[in-house]
């Protein structure tokens, strides 16, 4: 796992916690073999400006009566899906709040992502809003 002065992995963020995590439309795909909609392994990424790839803390958000709904309020097409702390850190992640003024319940899922961890993210997803055909 990857750690520095700025992040380090937040214990207290136990392994049963649902880390929520908003999906674009452009990051949606139509899988041949179902006909069905999933989500692209580029959906797990750090942003483009280095940081790294945003979540909420489901019952952190939930705690404070801020349901999934809000993750995607306003945001034509998007989808919210949810991996385990305890997949993130199986996959050498580390998680750190990093609260926000609109969402007190914002963190970060720092370390490599290799193509094998956004897979194993995209694998082990499972929809919290999830797109109509999916």
């Amino acid at each position: 796992m990857v750690e520095s002065d700025e992040y380090e992995d937040d214990l207290t963020i136990t392994d049963d916690t649902d880390l929520w995590r908003r999906i674009p439309p452009w990051h949606l795909v139509e899988d041949q073999n179902t006909g069905t909609v999933r989500i692209s392994k580029a959906a797990f990424e750090d942003h483009p400006n280095g940081s790294p790839m945003s979540v909420t803390l489901a019952a952190e958000s939930l705690a404070i009566d801020r349901g999934p709904e809000v993750e995607i309020e306003g945001l034509e097409g998007f989808c919210l899906a949810s991996v385990t702390a305890a997949l993130a850190r199986k996959l050498k992640q580390g998680i750190a709040r990093r609260p926000r003024e609109d969402n007190p319940a914002h963190a970060e899922v720092f370390g490599k992502k290799t193509d094998s961890v956004r897979k194993n993210f995209r694998k082990n997803a499972t929809w919290v809003i999830a797109p109509e055909n999916a």
